[in-house]
């Protein structure tokens, strides 16, 4: 299985969102981070076949998507990143209309339906309206949609947006159990979403791939660039504005202080080891080019 994305680019009017996008993907878990306005749900909706690109194409297997139409979109799972219900529905019912929108054999759908209600922790849920359930619930109703007909591309929009900590962590573990011989994309600007799961994470940023890498290869480029120190509270409100700031824990009567820097920021900083969180605060708020430091 491959998916290729050549030359894409997508405007509205006088503003460009998406800037000449090149990538190729095959089976496996692809994260895609990056801020919010930086281009990914135009990137995802296109790979969804729901948006059309000004330029470029799509391509399965080495054929273009528009002109495989219905058989490359029966092979995609998607969660968009907002999900409607109707009002009267209950969380069976929407799970069962939308497994008669993708064909689903009768049957199959029912058995379907009971497995992943079992697996999303909404079996004891699924007779109560949707319009009652909590944004977390409809966000794992959504996932259990995506995931139905057991789609070989499965495309998924802010996913674990809503979802406790907890949730969090089951979803990964179903993504992580799914994803064996298929192509999941995972957009998200949650860094913990994708650290542990994804084979590549690509950072975007300004309507572009930035950087393609494993989660690794991000933290071993920033060795020596984490740095911790102590500052009172006083010195840190004004410190923060003049640097790239990770985390911060009280530690007695001072502040502990995690930052990002190619050279050492104050004289009693020591290094400690880098996260991908690091990374990405690096990559999209430290450098020059984009920090303007």
């Amino acid at each position: 299985m491959k998916l290729q994305f050549e030359n894409i680019l997508k405007s509205y009017k006088n503003k460009q969102v998406l800037k000449g996008i090149s990538i190729t993907m095959g089976a496996g878990v692809y994260g895609l981070l990056g801020p919010n306005g930086a281009g990914k749900t135009t990137l995802i909706r296109i790979l969804a076949d729901v948006l059309r690109p000004t330029n470029g194409r799509v391509l399965y297997d080495g054929k273009d998507i528009r002109t495989v139409g219905d058989e490359y979109r029966a092979k995609i799972g998607y969660l968009p990143q907002d999900v409607s219900f109707y009002g009267d529905f209950t969380g069976r019912d929407y799970l069962e209309y939308s497994a008669a929108l993708k064909g689903m054999d009768e049957f199959r759908a029912k058995e379907r339906i009971e497995e992943l209600a079992r697996s999303v922790g909404l079996w004891d849920d699924l007779k109560r309206k949707c319009a009652a359930y909590s944004g977390g619930m409809q966000r794992r109703l959504g996932i259990a949609q995506a995931l139905l007909d057991d789609p070989k591309i499965l495309i998924l929009d802010e996913p674990t947006s809503g979802l406790d900590p907890y949730e969090r962590i089951k979803f990964r573990n179903i993504i992580s159990a799914y994803a064996k011989d298929r192509l999941v994309l995972l957009s998200t600007h949650i860094v913990s979403d994708v650290e542990h799961i994804a084979a590549k994470i690509m950072m975007m940023e300004y309507g572009n791939i930035q950087h393609i890498h494993t989660s690794d290869e991000y933290i071993k480029m920033m060795e020596g660039r984490v740095w911790l120190t102590e500052m009172p509270a006083e010195q840190l409100v004004d410190y923060q504005n003049r640097a790239v700031i990770s985390n911060v824990r009280a530690k007695g009567g001072t502040m502990e202080v995690r930052i990002i820097k190619d050279t050492k920021p104050v004289p009693d900083a020591v290094q400690t080891a880098p996260t991908l969180e690091d990374a990405y605060l690096y990559l999209f708020n430290y450098l020059p080019q984009r920090a303007g430091r």
